[in-house]
């Protein structure tokens, strides 16, 4: 492995050539076929927090230090799509099961729902109290009354955070109230009537990274379990068929494990949220 690692040429280094503008998204593949590693990608200037790939294998997103959210067509070579944090740096990002969508969360204590379809931002959530540092969908999970016939697709997802948190929340476009345009200054604000606001109006460029939008013009997702799992910091979240499990900062993981169906008339609330389809 140690030779595979460096290449049958037994050099480490492929001696990719000096990023000419640091700022610029650009790939660049290894002098020799018999070189490792085989391509350079270089993302953006500072951290890259997290990598993730879609279900399908064709799409990779990037959390960054700078704040950014990027897909990109792993293929293809190519900038998707991408946008900004409210504040702060992305901290983890995670993919639906489908691939459509891609949840990212970070240093500005929301989670944030990025279609690929729309190739921005479709909503975000307010629950956690301090920075979000995990994400990731349920994939064992559908609706109680889902008998596979329905086309409104909804989703679970989790959040874990350095508030010691686990949130759950569930999330369906077809459901999310978009916000209307507001009226100009000096009159009354309205979600009511009206057309839909800008964010919505606007047809994003491939290869784009979009600046935060404003809040007011994205739906707002609240989370529908809020519970205090550690005393310490959270750091991951991973769902299996029959339980949850979350880790923290000081070494430990808890599984939590989903109530039975067969159950369904004793457990919490709470519980209830856990129950796969």
């Amino acid at each position: 492995w140690s030779n595979y690692i460096q290449g049958r040429d037994g050099t480490g280094d492929s001696s990719f050539p000096i990023v000419k503008d640091a700022s610029q998204f650009c790939v660049t593949h290894a002098k020799s076929s018999k070189s490792n590693p085989v391509a350079r990608w270089h993302i953006c200037q500072g951290t890259i927090n997290a990598v993730s790939f879609s279900p399908d294998g064709r799409y990779m997103a990037t959390a960054g230090r700078d704040g950014y959210l990027r897909v990109f067509d792993y293929v293809k070579e190519q900038l998707i799509c991408g946008g900004k944090s409210y504040y702060g740096a992305i901290l983890c990002c995670a993919w639906s099961m489908d691939s459509k969508y891609v949840l990212s969360g970070g240093e500005d204590d929301l989670v944030q729902v990025w279609s690929m379809e729309d190739r921005k931002m479709v909503a975000w959530g307010e629950g956690h109290g301090s920075y979000v540092s995990a994400v990731a969908f349920d994939p064992y999970w559908s609706p109680p009354s889902s008998d596979g016939a329905e086309e409104t697709i909804m989703y679970r997802f989790g959040s874990v955070g350095q508030d010691t948190q686990l949130l759950l929340w569930d999330f369906s476009m077809d459901e999310i109230v978009v916000p209307l345009r507001r009226c100009p200054p000096g009159g009354s604000p309205t979600y009511s009537t009206g057309s839909q606001s800008s964010h919505w109006d606007n047809v994003i460029p491939l290869g784009t990274l979009q600046p935060s939008p404003k809040v007011r013009d994205v739906p707002e997702l609240s989370p529908l379990v809020a519970h205090r799992v550690y005393s310490e910091p959270l750091s991951g979240l991973i769902f299996t068929e029959d339980s949850v499990l979350t880790a923290c900062r000081e070494g430990h993981i808890k599984v939590w494990m989903r109530p039975e169906s067969s159950e369904n008339q004793s457990v919490s609330e709470k519980e209830k949220m856990l129950l796969p389809s």
